[in-house]
């Protein structure tokens, strides 16, 4: 029974065996389910675009899952680079655009799992090259920063600081600060002038809008106006006085106020309270003749007794007491013609003056309209700058303690004479000042914040260095070369997709610093890649879209499969290098083998470190025409039985066919021209 060692990372050396343990097992992304019965049949397209997207034709899902899975596992050392190898055409792109998009499902299934085989907090950066100009690193360190700050602001803009002067940071943003307050000021200025306009916005259409439609009536009728008022004893400008009293009516408040304030059309003017008091004179006099014509008989007889002279005139009054009736009748009538006039002097005074309510409520609505609108913009663009200057108070407050804070006394000598304030420099700094954080971002573990500092960081970086083939001649050294430097302090996974011969005819070796090299080929089932093209979806790319789950990579090496690598180093070219490269891509190809680990172990070996003769033997084998036969080297160097010696004793004799498929799979992941 192989028993897993517990020992060293993913990239290194054996971890523990993740698949044994359950609660390590990560949630696979979904894939789309095949479309209902009742759903319109996809049309099949008549141009397929070259473009780095789409369903994968190429089979390459198995094979890049693992490669995924060791850019996102919790116990891989960066810095790893994982190279896309291909001729122009081969997919380069397109596989990957593949591994990023299987990079991030695989860390976004990994939130709420912690602590599991995935980190949940990756940062999957893509970085398009083509378009570098200048030094590389200071072209990287700017893509870098861009595509980091989108998704981790704080952390981004946490490193940029420790690039700069301290006292120069804080210096820029207090003036920063200021500056925001300043347009903040002027802002709610801005609001407040517009909230005036607001409130006195009848006042304006009334007297500062000459195209109104107040305005309007009022000087096309102005006579007719003109006379009304003066018929109340207003005199003076008409169409101002006119407006006056249509504001007035429209700021009394609502249908009571108006009420109210029409009402004084009916007594408070010139000639209406005449009328009024006319009306009530004339109404007391109805009454008091109707109560002489009621009780003449007490005060006839008074005037009788009370003299000679006026018993005569009590006759008189007796005999005409009806024109007492009658001077009753014309007293209320009087009264009622009063109250008439007074009512239809108001009605006529109000007339004009409810038509100007009515006109200035529909040029107010139609104004508060726009005034709304632009109060409400405003008030977003104060809501904004309050945010902004919010962040710039606590980024001037940040910056100020970070100033503040005292060196420690080994920290205090003199500046460098040999100080070198350059952009390349700078990129530098930013760079080593990035591993640093991230240094202590793995010494913390699986906290999410590190403390007193930032909320969220990124747990890992994955770079995809895009259209490297795109650069000038002359231009790929310098870019790689500025990768490696700066990506290895970071501890940066990068992925890159290249052409092997393009960058090697810039004078450029990858040995040095690729780790896991990946063959992209042509397709090998012409038929179920013309079938994609057409648009056609055969059976297998429907059951690969009905699978759900996939189970985690067992990264795990038991102590058959140490010893059978230990058997193998020296043909790997036995290097540290070499030999290290060599044991890291068994655990990454062995899932396309699973049955003959020990065959593709020694195609791997030999891939690694064989020489042109011992490649040259295994290339004769390998061509038998008998595809039953057995693997048999007739000729080869000592090593190299010893290697197949040692394949025999570990999984027995290898069938032609089981080589045949280890050392395909072992050319995939090689280095070799």
């Amino acid at each position: 029974m192989d028993v897993p060692e517990k020992n060293g990372n993913v990239t290194d050396i054996a971890t523990r065996d993740l698949a044994k343990d359950s609660r390590l097992e990560p949630v696979a992304p979904s894939l789309p389910n095949p479309p209902a019965a009742n759903e319109p049949a996809k049309r099949a397209r008549i141009f397929a675009a070259d473009v780095p997207r789409g369903a994968d034709a190429l089979g390459l899902d198995k094979a890049l899952r693992p490669l995924a899975e060791l850019a996102v596992h919790r116990d891989t050392e960066p810095p790893l680079t994982i190279a896309l190898l291909g001729e122009p055409g081969s997919g380069k792109s397109f596989a990957l655009a593949k591994l990023l998009a299987e990079v991030e499902a695989i860390s976004a299934a990994a939130v709420g799992t912690d602590p599991g085989p995935f980190l949940s907090r990756i940062a999957a950066l893509r970085i398009d090259v083509a378009g570098f100009e200048g030094e590389p690193s200071v072209a990287l360190a700017g893509g870098l920063y861009d595509k980091l700050g989108a998704e981790f602001p704080e952390f981004v803009r946490e490193v940029a600081h420790a690039v700069r002067d301290p006292q120069i940071v804080a210096r820029e943003t207090a003036e920063r600060l200021d500056e925001g307050r300043r347009r903040l000021d002027a802002e709610r200025q801005k609001l407040d002038e517009i909230e005036s306009r607001r409130a006195r916005l009848p006042e304006t259409v009334l007297f500062e809008s000459a195209g109104s439609q107040v305005d309007a009536y009022a000087r096309a009728n102005r006579a007719k106006i003109e006379s009304r008022l003066e018929s109340f004893g207003i005199s003076g400008d008409t169409v101002a006085n006119y407006k006056s009293m249509v504001r007035d009516i429209a700021e009394s408040g609502g249908p009571a106020g108006r009420v109210g304030t029409a009402l004084r059309a009916f007594w408070a003017f010139e000639g209406q309270t005449r009328l009024l008091v006319t009306a009530a004179l004339l109404v007391l006099a109805g009454i008091g003749f109707d109560a002489a014509v009621a009780e003449q008989g007490k005060w006839l007889a008074w005037l009788r007794n009370a003299s000679e002279g006026l018993a005569s005139v009590a006759t008189w009054l007796e005999a005409h007491i009806a024109w007492l009736a009658l001077a009753a009748k014309i007293a209320f009538a009087g009264a009622a013609f009063a109250l008439v006039v007074n009512f239809w002097r108001g009605v006529r005074f109000l007339r004009p003056l409810f038509r100007g309510v009515g006109l200035l409520e529909n040029d107010v609505l139609s104004r508060r309209r726009a005034l709304d609108s632009l109060y409400a913009h405003q008030m977003r663009r104060v809501d904004g700058l309050e945010a902004d200057v919010e962040l710039a108070e606590r980024r001037a407050a940040e910056a100020d303690r970070r100033a503040a804070t005292p060196a420690p006394l080994e920290a205090q000598a003199e500046p460098s004479p040999f100080e070198d304030t350059t952009l390349k420099a700078q990129a530098d700094r930013f760079f080593a000042a990035l591993g640093t954080f991230m240094d202590g971002v793995k010494r913390a573990g699986a906290e999410a914040s590190v403390p007193g500092r930032l909320t969220s960081v990124p747990q890992r970086l994955v770079v995809a260095l895009d259209n490297v083939d795109a650069l000038p001649p002359g231009k790929i050294p310098g870019l790689l070369a500025a990768a490696h430097r700066a990506f290895a302090n970071a501890g940066v996974v990068t992925l890159i997709a290249a052409d092997r011969a393009r960058i090697e005819a810039d004078g450029t070796t990858l040995e040095k610093w690729i780790q896991v090299p990946f063959r992209i080929g042509g397709p090998t089932d012409y038929a179920a890649f013309v079938a994609h093209v057409i648009g056609h979806t055969g059976p297998e790319e429907a059951e690969t879209r009905a699978e759900v789950q996939r189970p985690p990579i067992d990264w795990s090496i038991s102590a058959a499969e140490s010893n059978l690598l230990a058997a193998l180093a020296p043909l790997a070219d036995g290097s540290p290098r070499a030999v290290k490269r060599f044991v890291n891509l068994y655990r990454i190809a062995r899932a396309q083998m699973p049955e003959h680990k020990a065959a593709l172990a020694l195609m791997l070996a030999l891939e690694q470190g064989g020489t042109s003769y011992e490649i040259a033997a295994v290339k004769d084998a390998l061509g038998e025409a008998e595809p039953d036969a057995d693997f048999n080297v007739q000729h080869g160097t000592a090593r190299l039985a010893a290697a197949l010696q040692t394949v025999e004793s570990a999984q027995g004799t290898v069938s032609l066919q089981a080589a045949r498929r280890a050392a395909a799979v072992a050319k995939m992941f090689s280095l070799r021209a």
